[in-house]
């Protein structure tokens, strides 16, 4: 056993009921470290070109690395990998929260699912006891509903992974759900879990993790917190989360309104990260040792009913805020917490959701088939349509369920046009006609349009070389700042 790892792999082949535990390889940990690493090298090695994303061949991933579980500042991120449902490529996902430490402790690096079970189930793990336990209780409960649900009847010290009714109706953006708000959301993962009847993967780890000097690693653990803690940005990126660069991304003309019609909107201070904090925020939330408590747990109440929610962070705000218009933050944490609870990422659920809108504006849909009137900044529309793909309701609500891809290629009449993606995964919260870099990063970014391959806006607008996240949150006054609005 290598120091920094648990050691084992968990193989699952839900066909044959199959469990193996096997040794970690070295020469595994050396060449491709852990996380992403072992996610592309398993599917590169295991997983024909040929694989149906949503067929009983496909590998499910969950990968860990070497800090995971450790003391040291964000080392709480659990990866995951497959063959994409929204894209046919190569699909990653991640989520903070505990799970990947949690995992770790019970004796594993990774877990690579095969196969489909027979009726719902759920994955059982507790350090070396491993089941496949019927989940017919927990199937067809949203998301939140379901992890409520395993805590009660498990305890509250399991991490506990979900999908919602999307992923079992296999959405192709449906999402993977994790303490109550953390989402492992791009790429149709759920789809993916949805296909192999899984509904959860619940763990619970009473092991430890080799360390070769304990004493020194704690040591660099607690430098590490106090040098993020120094850094010029962090009070005031602390407080709202990524909420708080709503105003920034809107005043220099980056934000998209109207499905990507145009980069700039009226009503960002209405939705930023201090109308959270005003209207929303209950508690501070943060993953497993990370010392930047981004996530904002709260309540929200709107003319459809009260929610208790994490977030809206910023893609939720810029997509449902500004994509689909919405112009109270109390109806986008609200949309926030149905696409939780549905399983759907707030991302591609957004942009489907403002793409159906323009459609139907353009005479490209009827009300008939979509069963109401739809409009930009409607809360009623955009709950309706986020129901109405999530759960395949009608013949429009199955087509916009597979994404503004394939939605545009059957819609046709010029919809490609304002289908905005790239591979087939919808973009993040950034218009980039003012910002070319980025643009080039959604391009050619492995798994489709995401912000998390190379965050490079702020490089477009203010140049390279500057620490762009101190910039936003110095608190220098908006008339300081670059401004381009493109229309």
């Amino acid at each position: 056993m290598m120091d920094g790892y648990a050691g084992k792999v968990l193989r699952i082949d839900l066909s044959t009921d199959e469990i193996i535990q096997e040794p970690l390889s070295k020469k595994m940990c050396e060449e491709f470290i852990g996380g992403r690493g072992f996610v592309a090298k398993t599917l590169y090695e295991e997983l024909p070109p040929d694989t149906d994303p949503l067929g009983k061949n496909n590998l499910f991933i969950i990968a860990t690395g070497p800090l995971s579980g450790h003391f040291l500042p964000a080392s709480g991120k659990t990866h995951f990998g497959s063959k994409s449902p929204a894209t046919g490529g190569y699909a990653d996902s991640n989520m903070g929260g505990h799970f990947g430490p949690a995992l770790k402790y019970a004796g594993f690096d990774m877990a690579v699912i095969t196969g489909k079970a027979k009726t719902p189930t759920y994955l059982y793990i507790r350090d070396d006891i491993i089941e496949i336990r019927d989940a017919k209780a927990y199937w067809g409960k949203g998301s939140l509903t379901c992890e409520e649900m395993m805590k009660k009847d498990l305890g509250e010290d399991f991490q506990i992974l979900t999908i919602g009714p999307a992923g079992e109706k296999l959405v192709k953006f449906a999402c993977i759900s994790h303490d109550f708000g953390r989402q492992a959301g791009r790429t149709g993962i759920g789809a993916v879990l949805g296909s192999k009847n899984i509904k959860a993967i619940a763990v619970k780890g009473t092991g430890s993790i080799p360390v070769f000097d304990l004493k020194k690693a704690y040591a660099k653990g607690k430098q590490a917190f106090k040098k993020v803690s120094e850094k010029p940005g962090f009070k005031g990126w602390t407080p709202e989360g990524t909420a708080g660069i709503t105003d920034w991304v809107n005043e220099v003309g980056s934000f998209p309104a109207k499905n990507f019609q145009t980069s700039h909107i009226d009503h960002s201070h209405m939705i930023n990260g201090k109308k959270v904090l005003e209207r929303l925020k209950i508690t501070d939330k943060a993953c497993y040792c990370c010392p930047t408590p981004c996530g904002k747990y709260g309540k929200t109440k709107t003319s459809l009913g009260t929610a208790y929610m994490e977030g809206p962070e910023f893609e939720t705000i810029s997509l449902f805020g500004g994509s689909c218009m919405l112009e109270s933050i109390e109806e986008i944490a609200y949309a926030n917490y149905l696409c939780d609870e549905l399983g759907i990422d707030t991302i591609s659920g957004a942009s489907v959701a403002a793409f159906a809108i323009e459609c139907y504006e353009k005479g490209l849909i009827t009300k008939e088939d979509i069963g109401k009137e739809i409009k930009f900044g409607d809360f009623d529309s955009i709950v309706y349509l986020l129901d109405l793909m999530s759960l395949k309701k009608n013949a429009l609500g199955d087509l916009l369920s597979q994404g503004v891809k394939i939605a545009s290629e059957k819609i046709k009449k010029g919809s490609e046009k304002f289908a905005i993606h790239v591979k087939g995964l919808e973009w993040t919260g950034y218009e980039c006609r003012n910002a070319p870099s980025m643009m080039l990063a959604y391009m050619t970014a492995d798994i489709g349009a995401h912000h998390n391959r190379a965050w490079v806006l702020g490089h477009d607008v203010v140049g390279a070389g500057t620490n762009v996240h101190d910039l936003i949150t110095a608190g220098a006054d908006s008339d300081t700042r670059p401004k381009a609005v493109i229309n």
